[in-house]
C-alpha cells in the first residue's frame, strides 16, 4: 500500500477579461496538466504484464488515462493492456474490457468508474489504483478486495494524490492540501477496518416505487389495502410510511401515468409502468452514476460528476475556472452557468462522492498533529507537512471562521450531510451558502462577517424549519432511479432522509454559538 504525490506546476492567470466580452465566448482552452502523465507512466512501469484496475474519479479522466497508457503502449512498441469502462461507452466496448480481463493469456488493466468497484465477475486481480481519494472508506475497502485472491498474493493499493504548485493567491484547498490529507485519513481509517455505516432510517420511496410495480407484476394486479400491508405493515420493508403518504404516492404514480385502476379499484400498471416494467432495465434497482452537462453560453464545457447539492448563484470550479450556476435542468442533467468574478476559487468541482464526518475528523487530526503515516512516499509526506505548517499558521485550531473577502468559510470539520443541511439553513435565512470541502462557503454580498455569525447564532436558537421550507431553493434531489416519479414533498423527504444530517448541523451550530463570546 503506497500513495505517492505529484505536484502540478503553477499556471499564471489568464488575461484580464475584456470589457463587454460575453461570459460564453470562446476562450483560449486550459493549459493541459503535466501531472496525469507522470501518474500514466508510473502506472505503466507498474502495472503493465499483470491484471488491475484503475480507478480515477470521472468518466473524463477514465478517457485521459486510457489515452496516456494506450500512447505509452505504442511508443514502446508493445501489445496494449490497458481498457476503458464507464458507463456511458456501448455495451460491446464495456464487454471487451470485460473479456480482456477474465481471458488467462495476455495480461489486462481496466480504467473505470465504479462499474467495476463490484458485481461483475473479472477473474484475478493483482492490483487497485486510486488516483484522487474514494468515494468513500467503504468504496475504497469494495476496490481493494478486488485484488490479491490469488494464494500468498497480498491485495495492493496504489494511490495517487495530486496537489498545486503554491504560490500566488492561495486558496485553502491548497494551502491545507486537501486532497493528499483526505486520502491519507482515509487508507488510515481502512487500515483500522473502518468504514462507512448505512443510513438506516432513510425513506427509499424510489425502492417501494420499483416494489409497488414489481407486486402487480407479479400478481397481475392488486388493491391499495393489499399493497399497503405487503410493503408498508409494522413488519414489512417499508415500515413507517403511512397509510395517507402511500395513498398520496399511489395517486402521484397515476399522474405519471405508472399506475391505474380498473372499475373494481384493483391497481394495474399504466401506459407507461407497462412499459417500463416489460423492459430489461426495470430488474436493476438503483441508477447508475449519472455527469451533469456544463454549459455556458450555448457552448457545451464538459461534463461533471455531482452527488451534492446544487443552488442557484452557486460558485463551481470546472475546468480550472469559476463559474457561477443560472439554472439546473434536473430531467436533462445539465448545468447553465456564467463565468464568475475573481476571488477564492470555491472547492467544490463535482466527483469525489459523499464525505463522512469521521473521515472528516480524522482529516482535522492528521492537520493538528506531526503524525507522518508511512504509507506516504517522499512527494506526499512534503505535502502533509505543508498543509500541517499552513493550518497552525492560520491558527485553524482554534478558529472556526475564514474570512476570505467575498466569503466567510465555516470550518466545521463534518460531513456532507451536516454541511448540505447546515447551507440549507443559511440559505433559508437569505444567504448564498453551499458545501465546500471541510465546511460550508457563505458568500457576503452586502452583508459582513458579522451578519454571517449572527445568521448561525439564530439559527442555534430556532426551531428545525421543515422540510419544505428548507429545501425550497434547492436543485437536483433526484438521485435514485424512480425520483423522478416521487411527488415535490415526498422527494424532499426522501433526499433529507439520506443526504441531510439536520441535527448535526444544528449541533454544531449550537456549539459554535455558545462558544462566541
Amino acid at each position: 500500500m503506497l500513495v505517492k504525490g505529484y505536484e502540478e506546476p503553477l499556471v499564471l492567470p489568464e488575461e484580464p477579461k475584456i470589457a463587454g466580452e460575453d461570459a460564453g465566448d470562446a476562450r483560449p482552452e486550459p493549459k493541459e496538466p503535466t501531472t496525469p502523465g507522470q501518474i500514466a507512466a508510473h502506472m505503466f512501469s507498474r502495472l503493465r504484464g499483470s491484471n488491475n484496475l484503475v480507478f480515477p474519479n470521472s468518466r473524463r479522466e477514465v478517457e485521459r488515462y486510457t489515452h496516456l497508457l494506450n500512447r505509452l503502449c505504442e511508443q514502446q512498441k508493445v501489445p496494449n493492456e490497458f481498457w476503458p469502462h464507464h458507463g456511458s461507452l456501448s455495451k460491446e466496448i464495456r464487454a471487451e474490457t470485460e473479456a480482456a480481463l477474465k481471458q488467462k493469456e495476455y495480461p489486462a488493466t481496466a480504467i473505470c468508474t465504479n462499474t467495476l468497484e463490484l458485481g461483475i465477475d473479472i477473474g484475478a486481480v493483482k492490483s487497485v489504483a486510486q488516483v484522487g481519494a474514494a468515494p468513500s472508506v467503504a468504496s475504497l475497502r469494495q476496490r481493494l478486495g478486488r485484488s490479491g485472491r490469488r494464494k500468498g498474493e497480498p491485495a495492493t493499493l496504489w494511490g495517487y494524490c495530486v496537489e498545486d504548485e503554491l504560490g500566488g493567491a492561495q486558496s485553502l484547498e491548497a494551502d491545507l492540501r486537501l486532497g493528499t490529507v483526505h486520502m491519507a485519513a482515509m487508507v488510515s481509517l481502512l487500515a483500522e477496518s473502518w468504514f462507512e455505516p448505512p443510513r438506516a432510517q432513510g425513506r427509499h420511496y424510489s425502492t417501494l416505487i420499483q416494489q409497488l410495480l414489481s407486486a402487480i407484476a407479479q400478481t397481475g394486479g392488486a388493491t391499495i389495502a393489499h399493497l399497503y400491508a405487503l410493503l408498508c405493515a409494522p413488519d414489512a420493508p417499508f415500515a413507517g410510511i403511512s397509510k395517507a403518504e402511500f395513498a398520496g404516492l399511489v395517486r402521484h404514480l397515476g399522474t405519471r401515468e405508472l399506475l391505474m385502476q380498473d372499475s373494481s379499484g384493483v391497481l394495474l400498471h399504466g401506459r407507461l409502468g407497462e412499459k417500463f416494467v416489460n423492459h430489461y432495465t426495470f430488474y436493476a434497482a438503483f441508477a447508475s452514476d449519472e455527469e451533469y452537462r456544463v454549459i455556458a453560453g450555448g457552448r457545451t464545457l464538459g461534463t461533471i460528476p455531482v452527488d451534492q447539492m446544487l443552488t442557484i448563484g452557486q460558485r463551481i470550479l470546472f475546468a480550472g475556472k469559476t463559474w457561477l450556476v443560472q439554472d439546473v435542468d434536473e430531467p436533462q442533467k445539465t448545468i447553465f452557468v456564467t463565468r464568475a468574478g475573481g476571488g477564492v476559487p470555491p472547492l467544490f468541482s463535482g466527483g469525489a462522492g459523499r464525505c463522512h464526518t469521521v473521515v472528516r475528523q480524522r482529516m482535522r487530526k492528521l492537520l493538528e498533529s506531526n503524525e507522518m503515516p508511512g504509507f506516504l512516499d517522499r512527494q506526499a509526506k512534503v505535502f502533509l507537512s505543508q498543509a500541517q505548517a499552513n493550518y497552525a499558521s492560520r491558527g485553524l485550531a482554534g478558529s472556526s471562521v475564514v474570512d476570505e473577502g467575498r466569503e466567510v468559510r465555516l470550518l466545521t470539520w463534518l460531513g456532507d450531510a451536516a454541511h448540505e443541511a447546515l447551507a440549507c439553513i443559511l440559505l433559508r435565512r437569505g444567504f448564498k451558502a453551499t458545501p465546500a470541502g471541510p465546511g460550508v462557503a457563505v458568500i457576503k454580498g452586502q452583508n459582513t462577517t458579522e451578519n454571517v455569525l449572527d445568521a448561525v447564532q439564530d439559527a442555534a436558537m430556532d426551531e428545525t424549519p421543515p422540510l419544505d421550507v428548507l429545501l425550497a431553493d434547492v436543485k437536483n434531489l433526484q438521485r435514485e432511479k424512480w425520483d423522478w416519479a416521487l411527488p415535490d414533498n415526498l422527494l424532499r423527504h426522501a433526499y433529507a432522509s439520506v443526504h441531510l444530517d439536520i441535527d448535526e448541523a444544528l449541533g454544531w451550530a449550537r456549539a459554535f454559538a455558545a462558544s462566541m463570546p
